[in-house]
């Protein structure tokens, strides 16, 4: 983070966001929910591209939403400095969890279950006898919401102890100006020393325990949605590469809203070129991780030409359509992001940076189309048409709606935090800060 010192007066108020943006997230919302039902309306291959997509939005952005909750985590256990600036923003990602289990609901509503071949009594009859007791509806739905719940309650009370403290100095700051929401969570108030200090405890405590959940619950729930897609196929991998593959996916997010929202937002002072930076060097070392997790993947089940697994990879990795789409996945995931961040100087620049993290941002959405879809799919051409984009921009315009609603909501970075502030023994003999942001 920035030697400079952090004055949070400047912060206690809410912020206002453009007017624009609200529209544009419900202009995008209102295309996915009409793109949704025209697809689910025109019945046969078109509704089970419709509702895949669905499930592929639906993965996309529990890794954002749970990721945001992971990445604050991250922070506090490990007294990280560097980020502090963006732990609000990762907290308004997790406030989208509450909706993640809103459009679960949707999902099943609308025939989501339907895709799952264990869910026919055919299916059901060619599982071995320990998938069959865990692949049944009952049980799998029941898990899934129990998951998501947990997840929710979790990031619910890890913000109430991060804004608590926050939220008492911005009341004292702001008085009769101060809106009448945060009583609810400023209640019996006391000295404000002992309020940070109980507030960076508690979250300490929490984090430890949230991260290996994160972990096992991420892990449970991409088994559950994606991989029982092919129920014969498996990866003991699968999840580690999912549940960090969210994390990194959370970091590009958060630079790509930030470069464009930091003036508004009024903390161009506080994400200065070191922080996107950082930013950029974490992205880049999580890129080569995600790549290698794959490789690990790949190595044993395509060289030891194993029966059940590698069907699933000759697949997407063979035959047409696929083939073409995963070497895009590859060179948007790993090769352009690898080759671009090696560049100290483009790590310094928002815009740019957030233009580059774009593309990786979207291959890991390819990549979740790429690992469901073909289980669902099997005519020759790609399920990529005018009803997929709608769908997706409705996920990406609700995100959007959400998010930006929670930080205008409350003080924009956490003014209390005592990790704001540059450690005390640090020392700065050159400062990347004066390197132009622009």
């Amino acid at each position: 983070m920035s030697s400079h010192h952090f004055d949070p007066a400047p912060h206690y108020a809410p912020k206002v966001a453009p007017a624009k943006l609200y529209l544009a997230a419900k202009v995008l919302i209102l295309i996915g929910a009409v793109s949704y039902g025209a697809g689910l309306s025109m019945g046969g291959l078109s509704s089970e591209s419709a509702r895949g997509t669905f499930l592929v939005n639906l993965v996309y952005f529990l890794g954002l939403a749970a990721g945001g909750m992971a990445f604050s985590a991250i922070l506090t256990a490990s007294l990280a400095r560097w980020g502090r600036g963006l732990k609000r923003l990762a907290e308004g990602f997790s406030a989208f969890l509450p909706w993640i289990i809103v459009l679960f609901v949707i999902y099943l509503a609308t025939g989501g279950m339907d895709l799952y071949e264990w869910n026919t009594p055919e299916g059901a009859a060619s599982l071995h006898a320990h998938k069959a007791i865990y692949l049944t509806p009952v049980f799998w739905t029941v898990r899934l919401l129990v998951v998501l719940a947990l997840l929710t309650l979790l990031s619910k009370v890890l913000i109430r102890h991060s804004l608590r403290p926050d939220l008492i100095a911005a009341t004292e700051a702001l008085g009769e100006d101060a809106p009448k929401s945060w009583a609810s969570i400023t209640a019996g108030a006391g000295d404000m020393e002992k309020e940070v200090e109980a507030s960076q405890s508690k979250q300490r405590a929490l984090s430890a325990i949230i991260i290996p959940v994160y972990a096992l619950a991420m892990t449970m729930t991409i088994v559950d949605l994606v991989m029982s897609l092919s129920p014969h196929w498996y990866s003991n991998m699968f999840g580690g590469w999912f549940f960090v593959s969210c994390v990194w996916v959370t970091m590009m997010w958060l630079g790509i809203y930030t470069a464009f929202s930091r003036k508004w937002m009024g903390i161009q002072s506080i994400l200065t070129p070191t922080v996107y930076h950082d930013l950029g060097k974490m992205v880049f070392g999580f890129g080569v991780l995600w790549a290698y997790m794959f490789y690990a993947q790949l190595l044993p089940i395509w060289y030891g030409n194993m029966t059940e697994e590698i069907g699933f990879l000759i697949v997407r990795l063979r035959l047409e359509p696929w083939n073409d789409l995963a070497k895009v996945v590859g060179a948007m995931c790993f090769l352009i992001p690898f080759t671009t961040l090696l560049s100290r100087g483009i790590k310094k620049k928002p815009i740019q940076l957030a233009i580059v993290f774009m593309i990786p941002a979207i291959g890991v959405w390819l990549e979740r189309f790429l690992v469901a879809i073909p289980s669902l799919w099997n005519e020759s051409t790609l399920p990529l048409g005018i009803i997929e984009v709608g769908i997706t921009l409705g996920f990406i315009g609700g995100f959007l709606f959400v998010v930006t609603k929670f930080i205008t909501s409350v003080p924009i970075v956490p003014v209390s935090d005592p990790h704001m502030q540059p450690h005390p023994e640090d020392v700065h003999v050159v400062s990347l800060d004066k390197v132009s942001s622009h």
